[in-house]
């Protein structure tokens, strides 16, 4: 009897030893799933799934940990920040925020919209490339991502002050032109475009 509880207690050890071991590329597997197919949709409401290649590891580690604690509120990210150790966030982040653009650019075309982004490049930058590894990178970003998460704050499904304080004064049409113009620049990255960019 004793040695089978020991026995059984070695295998939970050695369970728990190849978890905690997990690279970042394989905890982040699950989160290719959503995150690493390109234009793939949230159910409902729908919305292009963000991405993330570029983004900021702080950034990443305060989301996730939004999620788990039920901060932030998507029963999908919820599920699957549950059981996350601060150990395997930290390498979720490391791994995602390894994929760097090639190049930030803001278009020539797109300055005369800047006048309507000035309330968000405080924090986000004037092409949404934030230097701040605290606010998230929006250059790039799905416009309807963008869009969506514009409205989540105005109508209190996301909390953040700063955020909720902004989009209060957004009417529909100038969210859709914030969410144009920064997903118009040069930025956040899909997995693959990331791979190719981090290898230049």
């Amino acid at each position: 009897m004793k040695f089978s509880i020991f026995v059984a207690s070695l295998c939970l050890l050695c369970s728990f030893n190849l978890y905690a071991q997990k690279s970042p590329e394989e905890l982040s597997s699950t989160c290719l799933g959503c995150h690493g197919v390109v234009s793939y949709n949230n159910i409902y409401p729908t919305y292009k799934v963000p991405k993330l290649g570029n983004q900021h590891k702080d950034y990443i580690i305060s989301a996730l940990k939004a999620y788990r604690s039920g901060e932030r509120s998507h029963a999908t990210m919820k599920a699957h920040a549950a059981n996350l150790s601060d150990s395997d966030i930290n390498k979720i982040a490391e791994y995602f925020s390894s994929f760097k653009s090639s190049k930030n650019t803001i278009a020539s075309e797109d300055l005369q919209m800047i006048d309507e982004a000035n309330s968000c490049v405080g924090c986000h930058g004037v092409d949404g490339n934030s230097i701040v590894p605290t606010f998230p990178r929006i250059a790039g970003q799905y416009e309807d991502y963008l869009y969506q998460a514009l409205k989540s704050y105005k109508n209190g499904e996301r909390n953040n002050a700063i955020m909720t304080g902004i989009a209060s004064t957004l009417n529909d049409d100038q969210m859709k032109k914030l969410s144009k113009y920064f997903a118009s620049q040069q930025g956040m990255q899909n997995i693959d475009q990331g791979r190719v960019a981090s290898k230049k």
